[in-house]
Protein backbone atom coordinates (compact mmCIF):
# COMPACT_ATOMS: atom_id res chain seq x y z
CA UNK A 1 0.00 0.00 0.00
CA UNK A 2 2.77 2.39 0.56
CA UNK A 3 4.56 1.99 -2.70
CA UNK A 4 0.74 2.86 -4.32
CA UNK A 5 0.48 5.54 -2.35
CA UNK A 6 4.00 6.89 -2.70
CA UNK A 7 2.84 6.14 -6.52
CA UNK A 8 0.04 8.17 -6.42
CA UNK A 9 1.78 11.01 -4.78
CA UNK A 10 4.63 11.18 -7.05
CA UNK A 11 2.22 10.89 -10.19
CA UNK A 12 0.67 14.16 -8.24
CA UNK A 13 4.04 16.00 -8.47
CA UNK A 14 5.09 15.45 -11.87
CA UNK A 15 1.23 16.55 -13.37
CA UNK A 16 0.93 19.17 -10.40
CA UNK A 17 1.60 22.13 -12.72
CA UNK A 18 -1.36 20.52 -15.39
CA UNK A 19 -4.12 21.00 -12.88
CA UNK A 20 -2.76 24.13 -10.52
CA UNK A 21 -3.34 27.66 -11.93
CA UNK A 22 -2.44 30.73 -9.86
CA UNK A 23 -4.40 33.75 -9.00
CA UNK A 24 -3.50 36.65 -10.67
CA UNK A 25 -3.91 38.57 -7.62
CA UNK A 26 -1.35 36.88 -6.03
CA UNK A 27 0.51 34.56 -8.09
CA UNK A 28 3.12 33.27 -5.40
CA UNK A 29 0.61 32.26 -2.81
CA UNK A 30 -2.51 31.71 -4.42
CA UNK A 31 -4.75 29.74 -6.27
CA UNK A 32 -7.79 29.99 -9.09
CA UNK A 33 -8.08 26.14 -9.24
CA UNK A 34 -5.95 23.25 -7.72
CA UNK A 35 -7.14 19.39 -7.59
CA UNK A 36 -6.50 17.59 -3.93
CA UNK A 37 -8.94 15.34 -1.67
CA UNK A 38 -12.93 16.05 -1.92
CA UNK A 39 -15.53 15.02 0.17
CA UNK A 40 -19.39 15.33 0.00
CA UNK A 41 -22.41 14.41 1.43
CA UNK A 42 -26.51 14.69 0.37
CA UNK A 43 -29.27 15.31 2.88
CA UNK A 44 -32.61 14.89 2.66
CA UNK A 45 -34.64 17.35 4.76
CA UNK A 46 -31.28 18.38 6.54
CA UNK A 47 -33.90 21.48 8.16
CA UNK A 48 -34.70 18.90 10.75
CA UNK A 49 -33.30 19.78 14.17
CA UNK A 50 -31.32 16.15 14.29
CA UNK A 51 -30.06 16.60 11.20
CA UNK A 52 -28.74 20.21 12.10
CA UNK A 53 -26.94 18.73 15.55
CA UNK A 54 -25.63 16.05 12.53
CA UNK A 55 -23.86 18.76 10.46
CA UNK A 56 -22.92 20.60 14.11
CA UNK A 57 -20.94 17.22 14.91
CA UNK A 58 -19.22 16.91 11.44
CA UNK A 59 -17.78 20.38 12.04
CA UNK A 60 -16.65 19.77 15.51
CA UNK A 61 -15.31 16.33 13.51
CA UNK A 62 -13.57 18.57 11.11
CA UNK A 63 -12.49 20.76 13.63
CA UNK A 64 -10.93 18.24 16.02
CA UNK A 65 -8.55 17.21 13.42
CA UNK A 66 -8.26 20.64 11.19
CA UNK A 67 -9.70 23.08 12.79
CA UNK A 68 -6.09 24.88 13.34
CA UNK A 69 -5.51 25.60 9.39
CA UNK A 70 -8.79 27.12 8.99
CA UNK A 71 -8.73 30.74 9.15
CA UNK A 72 -11.81 32.59 7.97
CA UNK A 73 -15.26 32.59 6.30
CA UNK A 74 -18.59 33.26 7.82
CA UNK A 75 -21.79 31.35 9.07
CA UNK A 76 -24.41 33.46 7.84
CA UNK A 77 -24.71 32.82 4.18
CA UNK A 78 -23.10 36.30 3.94
CA UNK A 79 -20.08 35.58 1.85
CA UNK A 80 -19.34 39.40 1.93
CA UNK A 81 -18.65 39.73 5.91
CA UNK A 82 -15.88 37.54 6.41
CA UNK A 83 -15.00 36.55 10.00
CA UNK A 84 -12.12 34.78 11.91
CA UNK A 85 -12.62 31.48 12.30
CA UNK A 86 -10.91 31.46 15.86
CA UNK A 87 -12.70 34.66 17.00
CA UNK A 88 -15.03 31.92 18.51
CA UNK A 89 -14.57 28.96 19.94
CA UNK A 90 -16.23 25.46 18.29
CA UNK A 91 -18.73 26.01 20.98
CA UNK A 92 -19.68 28.88 19.72
CA UNK A 93 -19.83 27.79 16.24
CA UNK A 94 -22.10 24.94 17.03
CA UNK A 95 -24.50 26.78 19.19
CA UNK A 96 -24.46 29.88 15.63
CA UNK A 97 -25.80 26.75 14.00
CA UNK A 98 -28.84 26.07 16.15
CA UNK A 99 -29.64 29.81 15.56
CA UNK A 100 -30.97 28.40 12.22
CA UNK A 101 -33.36 26.38 12.79
CA UNK A 102 -35.72 26.00 10.23
CA UNK A 103 -33.96 28.47 8.46
CA UNK A 104 -31.01 28.50 5.40
CA UNK A 105 -28.25 27.21 6.88
CA UNK A 106 -25.14 28.52 5.20
CA UNK A 107 -21.25 28.36 6.51
CA UNK A 108 -17.85 28.25 5.06
CA UNK A 109 -14.77 27.78 6.93
CA UNK A 110 -11.09 27.58 5.20
CA UNK A 111 -7.33 28.22 5.22
CA UNK A 112 -8.45 31.74 2.87
CA UNK A 113 -8.72 35.21 3.94
CA UNK A 114 -10.06 35.95 0.35
CA UNK A 115 -12.71 33.87 -1.06
CA UNK A 116 -11.55 34.38 -5.04
CA UNK A 117 -8.96 32.02 -3.78
CA UNK A 118 -9.43 28.62 -3.80
CA UNK A 119 -8.38 27.08 -0.27
CA UNK A 120 -6.64 23.31 0.28
CA UNK A 121 -8.86 23.03 3.97
CA UNK A 122 -12.25 23.76 3.66
CA UNK A 123 -15.76 22.50 4.80
CA UNK A 124 -19.03 23.87 4.24
CA UNK A 125 -22.69 23.86 4.09
CA UNK A 126 -25.68 24.32 2.08
CA UNK A 127 -29.20 23.34 3.99
CA UNK A 128 -31.91 25.53 2.36
CA UNK A 129 -35.18 26.40 4.91
CA UNK A 130 -37.96 23.60 5.53
CA UNK A 131 -40.67 25.64 2.87
CA UNK A 132 -38.27 26.29 0.34
CA UNK A 133 -36.86 22.36 0.13
CA UNK A 134 -40.20 21.03 0.72
CA UNK A 135 -41.15 23.79 -2.96
CA UNK A 136 -38.48 23.38 -4.51
CA UNK A 137 -36.68 20.29 -4.12
CA UNK A 138 -32.87 21.04 -3.44
CA UNK A 139 -30.71 18.70 -1.56
CA UNK A 140 -28.57 19.87 1.41
CA UNK A 141 -24.92 18.89 1.44
CA UNK A 142 -21.63 19.13 3.30
CA UNK A 143 -18.41 18.89 1.52
CA UNK A 144 -15.57 19.55 2.53
CA UNK A 145 -11.42 19.78 0.67
CA UNK A 146 -8.30 18.65 2.06
CA UNK A 147 -4.65 18.41 0.45
CA UNK A 148 -3.39 15.44 -1.05
CA UNK A 149 -0.69 15.22 1.19
CA UNK A 150 -3.38 13.73 3.58
CA UNK A 151 -3.45 10.68 2.49
CA UNK A 152 0.07 10.71 3.48
CA UNK A 153 0.06 12.46 7.01
CA UNK A 154 -3.67 11.66 8.06
CA UNK A 155 -2.96 8.39 6.72
CA UNK A 156 -5.54 5.82 4.07
CA UNK A 157 -7.29 3.77 7.30
CA UNK A 158 -7.88 7.14 8.97
CA UNK A 159 -9.36 8.94 6.10
CA UNK A 160 -11.79 6.05 5.49
CA UNK A 161 -12.47 5.65 9.44
CA UNK A 162 -13.40 9.34 9.08
CA UNK A 163 -16.00 9.08 6.24
CA UNK A 164 -17.28 6.05 8.00
CA UNK A 165 -17.99 8.43 11.32
CA UNK A 166 -19.46 11.14 8.84
CA UNK A 167 -21.69 8.83 7.30
CA UNK A 168 -22.98 7.59 10.52
CA UNK A 169 -23.46 11.04 12.15
CA UNK A 170 -25.22 12.52 9.13
CA UNK A 171 -26.83 9.41 7.40
CA UNK A 172 -26.98 10.50 4.28
CA UNK A 173 -28.59 9.72 1.12
CA UNK A 174 -25.44 9.26 -0.81
CA UNK A 175 -21.74 11.01 -0.57
CA UNK A 176 -18.30 10.13 -2.52
CA UNK A 177 -14.97 11.28 -1.28
CA UNK A 178 -12.01 11.24 -3.49
CA UNK A 179 -9.38 13.11 -5.61
CA UNK A 180 -11.69 16.25 -7.05
CA UNK A 181 -10.82 19.69 -8.20
CA UNK A 182 -10.52 22.83 -5.24
CA UNK A 183 -12.32 25.69 -6.14
CA UNK A 184 -12.98 29.16 -4.95
CA UNK A 185 -16.34 30.45 -3.76
CA UNK A 186 -17.11 31.92 -7.03
CA UNK A 187 -16.33 28.43 -8.51
CA UNK A 188 -18.02 29.50 -11.78
CA UNK A 189 -14.89 32.14 -12.97
CA UNK A 190 -13.15 28.99 -14.12
CA UNK A 191 -15.47 26.55 -15.17
CA UNK A 192 -13.93 25.93 -18.82
CA UNK A 193 -10.13 25.39 -16.97
CA UNK A 194 -12.55 22.45 -14.98
CA UNK A 195 -13.98 21.22 -18.33
CA UNK A 196 -10.18 20.65 -19.54
CA UNK A 197 -9.45 19.09 -16.36
CA UNK A 198 -12.46 16.55 -16.24
CA UNK A 199 -11.28 15.57 -19.92
CA UNK A 200 -7.40 14.90 -18.95
CA UNK A 201 -8.20 13.21 -15.47
CA UNK A 202 -11.04 11.09 -15.44
CA UNK A 203 -10.09 10.40 -11.72
CA UNK A 204 -11.11 13.83 -10.27
CA UNK A 205 -15.03 14.48 -9.28
CA UNK A 206 -16.14 18.33 -10.32
CA UNK A 207 -18.39 19.28 -7.37
CA UNK A 208 -20.17 22.61 -8.12
CA UNK A 209 -23.71 21.58 -8.49
CA UNK A 210 -24.32 20.07 -5.57
CA UNK A 211 -28.34 20.89 -4.72
CA UNK A 212 -28.77 18.87 -7.81
CA UNK A 213 -32.33 17.99 -7.53
CA UNK A 214 -32.00 15.36 -9.87
CA UNK A 215 -29.26 13.53 -6.89
CA UNK A 216 -32.87 12.72 -5.18
CA UNK A 217 -32.98 9.40 -7.99
CA UNK A 218 -29.57 8.26 -7.05
CA UNK A 219 -25.91 9.17 -6.95
CA UNK A 220 -23.86 11.93 -8.81
CA UNK A 221 -20.87 9.39 -9.78
CA UNK A 222 -18.14 7.03 -7.84
CA UNK A 223 -14.81 8.06 -6.84
CA UNK A 224 -12.45 6.44 -4.33
CA UNK A 225 -15.05 5.76 -1.75
CA UNK A 226 -18.43 5.85 -2.47
CA UNK A 227 -21.50 6.13 -0.09
CA UNK A 228 -24.68 4.49 -0.55
CA UNK A 229 -27.40 4.85 2.05
CA UNK A 230 -29.30 1.36 2.81
CA UNK A 231 -32.37 2.81 1.15
CA UNK A 232 -30.32 3.13 -2.12
CA UNK A 233 -28.90 0.02 -1.70
CA UNK A 234 -32.50 -1.44 -0.98
CA UNK A 235 -34.11 0.49 -3.89
CA UNK A 236 -32.10 0.37 -6.66
CA UNK A 237 -29.09 -2.62 -6.23
CA UNK A 238 -31.03 -5.55 -4.36
CA UNK A 239 -28.94 -5.93 -1.12
CA UNK A 240 -25.46 -5.27 0.05
CA UNK A 241 -25.45 -9.20 0.25
CA UNK A 242 -26.10 -9.19 -3.39
CA UNK A 243 -23.60 -6.86 -4.18
CA UNK A 244 -20.43 -8.34 -2.09
CA UNK A 245 -22.08 -11.35 -4.31
CA UNK A 246 -21.85 -9.98 -7.32
CA UNK A 247 -18.20 -8.33 -6.82
CA UNK A 248 -15.36 -10.31 -7.64
CA UNK A 249 -12.62 -7.55 -7.39
CA UNK A 250 -10.48 -8.22 -4.05
CA UNK A 251 -9.27 -4.43 -4.34
CA UNK A 252 -13.11 -3.34 -3.73
CA UNK A 253 -13.84 -3.06 -0.28
CA UNK A 254 -17.55 -2.91 1.48
CA UNK A 255 -17.50 -0.97 5.22
CA UNK A 256 -20.71 -1.31 6.20
CA UNK A 257 -21.99 1.44 8.55
CA UNK A 258 -25.38 1.60 10.48
CA UNK A 259 -27.27 3.49 7.81
CA UNK A 260 -25.30 2.65 4.91
CA UNK A 261 -22.29 1.30 3.58
CA UNK A 262 -18.73 3.05 2.09
CA UNK A 263 -17.49 1.46 -0.98
CA UNK A 264 -13.32 1.37 -1.36
CA UNK A 265 -12.57 1.12 -5.26
CA UNK A 266 -8.17 0.01 -4.44
CA UNK A 267 -5.68 1.03 -1.78
CA UNK A 268 -5.54 4.37 -2.91
CA UNK A 269 -7.34 7.53 -5.18
CA UNK A 270 -6.65 7.57 -9.01
CA UNK A 271 -6.13 10.38 -10.98
CA UNK A 272 -7.11 8.47 -14.38
CA UNK A 273 -4.71 10.50 -16.84
CA UNK A 274 -5.47 9.83 -19.82
CA UNK A 275 -1.90 9.87 -21.26
CA UNK A 276 -1.74 6.26 -19.72
CA UNK A 277 -4.63 5.16 -16.93
CA UNK A 278 -7.67 7.00 -18.17
CA UNK A 279 -9.95 4.23 -16.89
CA UNK A 280 -8.36 2.64 -13.27
CA UNK A 281 -9.48 -1.20 -13.42
CA UNK A 282 -11.00 -0.45 -9.85
CA UNK A 283 -13.05 2.86 -10.40
CA UNK A 284 -14.61 0.77 -13.75
CA UNK A 285 -15.51 -2.34 -11.34
CA UNK A 286 -16.84 0.06 -9.04
CA UNK A 287 -19.12 1.76 -11.59
CA UNK A 288 -20.76 -1.23 -13.03
CA UNK A 289 -21.41 -2.87 -9.95
CA UNK A 290 -22.98 0.49 -8.63
CA UNK A 291 -24.21 2.15 -11.82
CA UNK A 292 -28.03 0.84 -11.81
CA UNK A 293 -28.17 3.06 -8.40
CA UNK A 294 -26.68 6.28 -9.75
CA UNK A 295 -29.00 9.36 -11.37
CA UNK A 296 -30.21 8.72 -14.24
CA UNK A 297 -29.92 12.74 -14.99
CA UNK A 298 -27.46 15.64 -14.09
CA UNK A 299 -27.87 18.85 -14.18
CA UNK A 300 -25.14 20.92 -16.21
CA UNK A 301 -21.98 21.23 -14.71
CA UNK A 302 -21.06 24.54 -16.12
CA UNK A 303 -23.13 27.85 -17.21
CA UNK A 304 -23.03 29.61 -20.52
CA UNK A 305 -19.99 30.78 -22.64
CA UNK A 306 -19.62 34.32 -22.06
CA UNK A 307 -16.49 34.25 -24.81
CA UNK A 308 -16.83 31.50 -26.19
CA UNK A 309 -14.55 29.07 -24.20
CA UNK A 310 -16.03 25.61 -23.75
CA UNK A 311 -17.94 24.67 -20.67
CA UNK A 312 -19.89 21.83 -19.63
CA UNK A 313 -23.47 22.00 -20.73
CA UNK A 314 -26.04 19.25 -20.20
CA UNK A 315 -24.93 16.62 -22.76
CA UNK A 316 -21.45 16.74 -21.95
CA UNK A 317 -22.25 16.62 -18.08
CA UNK A 318 -24.60 13.28 -18.59
CA UNK A 319 -21.00 11.91 -20.73
CA UNK A 320 -18.47 13.09 -17.74
CA UNK A 321 -20.82 11.47 -15.80
CA UNK A 322 -20.66 8.11 -17.78
CA UNK A 323 -17.44 8.15 -18.87
CA UNK A 324 -16.18 4.88 -16.90
CA UNK A 325 -19.95 3.10 -18.69
CA UNK A 326 -17.65 2.16 -22.14
CA UNK A 327 -15.33 -0.14 -20.79
CA UNK A 328 -15.06 -3.37 -20.15
CA UNK A 329 -15.63 -4.58 -16.68
CA UNK A 330 -13.51 -7.05 -14.77
CA UNK A 331 -14.11 -9.61 -11.86
CA UNK A 332 -17.50 -8.46 -11.49
CA UNK A 333 -20.23 -11.54 -11.59
CA UNK A 334 -23.43 -9.66 -12.88
CA UNK A 335 -23.44 -6.63 -14.57
CA UNK A 336 -25.94 -4.59 -16.92
CA UNK A 337 -25.70 -6.78 -20.11
CA UNK A 338 -27.27 -4.65 -22.54
CA UNK A 339 -25.18 -4.09 -25.19
CA UNK A 340 -25.91 -0.38 -26.28
CA UNK A 341 -24.33 0.45 -22.41
CA UNK A 342 -21.22 -0.47 -23.95
CA UNK A 343 -20.37 -2.62 -20.76
CA UNK A 344 -20.27 -6.28 -21.72
CA UNK A 345 -19.35 -9.65 -19.65
CA UNK A 346 -15.70 -10.64 -19.49
CA UNK A 347 -16.53 -13.74 -21.81
CA UNK A 348 -17.18 -10.90 -24.25
CA UNK A 349 -14.15 -8.63 -23.88
CA UNK A 350 -12.29 -9.85 -26.79
CA UNK A 351 -15.62 -9.62 -29.01
CA UNK A 352 -16.56 -5.94 -28.71
CA UNK A 353 -14.88 -3.59 -31.37
CA UNK A 354 -16.17 -0.34 -31.55
CA UNK A 355 -17.10 1.33 -34.59
CA UNK A 356 -14.26 4.13 -35.77
CA UNK A 357 -13.95 6.60 -38.86
CA UNK A 358 -10.66 7.77 -39.84
CA UNK A 359 -9.86 11.37 -40.99
CA UNK A 360 -10.66 11.35 -44.59
CA UNK A 361 -13.31 8.85 -44.42
CA UNK A 362 -17.59 9.20 -44.98
CA UNK A 363 -18.94 9.20 -41.25
CA UNK A 364 -21.65 6.56 -41.20
CA UNK A 365 -23.05 7.89 -37.78
CA UNK A 366 -24.01 11.07 -36.23
CA UNK A 367 -22.92 11.21 -32.85
CA UNK A 368 -19.33 11.60 -30.16
CA UNK A 369 -16.29 10.53 -30.84
CA UNK A 370 -12.95 9.92 -28.96
CA UNK A 371 -9.09 10.22 -30.10
CA UNK A 372 -5.80 9.98 -28.13
CA UNK A 373 -4.47 12.95 -29.71
CA UNK A 374 -0.15 14.02 -28.48
CA UNK A 375 -1.16 12.24 -25.64
CA UNK A 376 -4.43 13.93 -24.76
CA UNK A 377 -7.78 12.70 -25.10
CA UNK A 378 -10.02 14.72 -27.33
CA UNK A 379 -13.69 14.60 -28.11
CA UNK A 380 -15.55 15.94 -31.01
CA UNK A 381 -19.36 15.42 -32.88
CA UNK A 382 -19.00 13.95 -35.92
CA UNK A 383 -22.40 13.62 -38.38
CA UNK A 384 -23.21 10.93 -40.73
CA UNK A 385 -22.88 11.50 -44.22
CA UNK A 386 -19.97 14.43 -44.07
CA UNK A 387 -15.87 13.46 -44.79
CA UNK A 388 -14.27 13.66 -41.65
CA UNK A 389 -12.04 16.98 -41.74
CA UNK A 390 -8.40 16.93 -39.99
CA UNK A 391 -8.16 17.74 -36.35
CA UNK A 392 -7.31 21.09 -35.32
CA UNK A 393 -5.62 21.81 -31.48
CA UNK A 394 -7.02 25.34 -30.42
CA UNK A 395 -3.95 25.70 -28.28
CA UNK A 396 -0.99 24.82 -30.25
CA UNK A 397 -2.41 25.56 -33.69
CA UNK A 398 -0.95 22.01 -35.12
CA UNK A 399 -3.00 19.95 -37.46
CA UNK A 400 -3.21 16.45 -36.88
CA UNK A 401 -4.41 14.52 -40.71
CA UNK A 402 -4.32 11.12 -39.73
CA UNK A 403 -6.40 10.07 -36.66
CA UNK A 404 -8.70 7.72 -35.65
CA UNK A 405 -11.89 8.31 -34.02
CA UNK A 406 -13.59 5.91 -31.78
CA UNK A 407 -17.49 6.19 -31.14
CA UNK A 408 -18.74 6.71 -27.94
CA UNK A 409 -22.30 7.47 -28.27
CA UNK A 410 -24.78 7.69 -31.18
CA UNK A 411 -27.39 10.22 -31.78
CA UNK A 412 -29.91 7.43 -32.98
CA UNK A 413 -29.21 5.27 -29.79
CA UNK A 414 -27.51 2.41 -31.98
CA UNK A 415 -25.14 0.22 -30.88
CA UNK A 416 -21.42 1.63 -31.13
CA UNK A 417 -19.81 -1.52 -31.11
CA UNK A 418 -19.10 -3.49 -34.55
CA UNK A 419 -20.48 -7.04 -32.63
Amino acid sequence: MIDKLQQLLDEYRENETKFTYAHYLDPDNAFALKTGLVGCFYLNQAYRPEKRQAIAQVLGLYDKYWGEKLRYGFYDANPNNLHRYQETTIRQKLAQIDEFEGNTLNFYWSNIDNLEFAPEYLIKTFSSSDWYEELHKPLSYVQFYLPISELASFGLDKLVEFILQISEILQPMHGFFGLGILHAHEYYDYQYLEYELAHQFLGLDISNDEMDEHFRDGFKCINWLTVLSDGLIRDKLGSLAELKQQNHDEAITFYPYTGGVVIRAGEVPQLGDVSHNPYPQHYVNVNALLKAARSPEIGSLGFGSINGEVRFNNRSSKEWQSRFDDVIATDIAIIDESADEGVGRQDDKTKAIRHSVNTGELCRHSGLYSATINGKLEYRELASGYIVAPFRDNETGNIYREVTWQLLRRDDGGEVFTK
